[in-house]
């Protein structure tokens, strides 16, 4: 079958965004962390350590999730014809990169683990990370090369 014929076997460019779903979520577990040592019957200096981790925690997701602004971050997930994957970083090199052994499809959230390089990194795309042709597409050729 051609690729004219199949239009799931065009390349597909993935950008890479953060959702802003995923950082409701990710604020919301710190908050409830934050509240729910204080519900127990734990030392005071307990609560204050546990108190600090969690602040370290959510500085660093913050940092990582919204402020980070590298030479080094991807921009850009490229799965080709054959199934080949690439990543377009921030200088705009393109690396060759492979899948890695855990994939999870879902109608509502797709994650991929992908090496390249020293580097293995997990990208996490939602229905408002990319546009709905392009969503779809994703999670069918996954699922296609999931089942070989």
């Amino acid at each position: 079958m051609d690729e004219i014929e199949n239009p799931f076997l065009l390349t597909l460019r993935l950008p890479v965004k953060n959702s802003s779903i995923l950082l409701v979520i990710l604020i919301a577990v710190h908050i409830i962390c934050l509240f729910l040592p204080w519900m127990t019957a734990l030392s005071i200096n307990l609560k204050i350590i546990l108190m600090c981790f969690l602040g370290i925690s959510f500085c660093f997701y913050c940092y990582k999730y919204r402020f980070c602004r590298s030479n080094q971050r991807v921009l850009e997930l490229i799965l080709g014809s054959e199934d080949n994957w690439q990543v377009k970083m921030n200088d705009d090199l393109v690396k060759p990169a492979e899948l890695g052994h855990s994939l999870f499809i879902h109608p509502w959230l797709t994650i991929i683990n992908l090496k390249y390089e020293n580097n293995r990194e997990t990208f996490i795309f939602t229905p408002e990370t990319l546009d709905e042709a392009q969503f779809r597409r994703l999670r069918v050729r996954l699922r296609f090369k999931e089942n070989k």
